[in-house]
């Protein structure tokens, strides 16, 4: 469930939510931290986390390193996966592409020492009320989106680029 999905189930239901401010979100798991939580305790915002990435540390030994993400079934129970075993002779990286999740969630280093690095970003929204509503719209200066120079099943226009030779 994306949050794009969520803030339109919210709509739905007649609640407004703002666009979604972005953060970075960053961890590290290592031998003397093996776990990291984050549990967000504010009920005014819809929070959600996108993955993007899980590595290894340069320092990392040649072993096998288990990363192991707990959070939320869709019906409220909690869940242990695995998110990525890396080892750094054969795979010291791995992209996960946009992997969502909404907190409370915690990252655990299952086995090996360390370090792993997990990155991604942040989303948070908050509900908006009537009043900020009626303001925005009375003053809205946004710009027009323009729709796409492309049409449904029509190939995109292709534009080459003029390179400079070099002398």
């Amino acid at each position: 469930e994306t949050l794009k999905s969520r803030v339109n189930m919210a709509e739905d239901n007649d609640t407004e939510f703002s666009r979604p401010q972005i953060f970075l979100f960053g961890c590290e798991l290592k031998n003397d931290k093996k776990e990291y939580k984050l549990d967000i305790e504010d009920d005014e915002d819809e929070h959600q986390l996108s993955l993007k990435a899980v590595c290894l540390g340069a320092d990392a030994e040649d072993k096998t390193h288990e990363v192991e993400i707990e959070g939320m079934t869709y019906d409220g129970k909690m869940t242990k996966v695995h998110l990525a075993v890396l080892r750094p002779s054969v795979l010291p990286t791995v992209c996960l592409g946009g992997f969502e999740i909404t907190p409370p969630v915690t990252f655990r280093l299952k086995s090996g020492s360390g370090p792993v690095f997990i990155s991604g970003q942040h989303f948070v929204s908050s509900k908006e009320s009537d009043d900020e509503d009626a303001d925005e719209e009375e003053h809205n200066t946004s710009p027009v989106k323009r729709p796409s120079s492309s049409m449904p099943g029509s190939s995109p226009v292709v534009k080459k680029l003029k390179l400079e030779k070099q002398e």
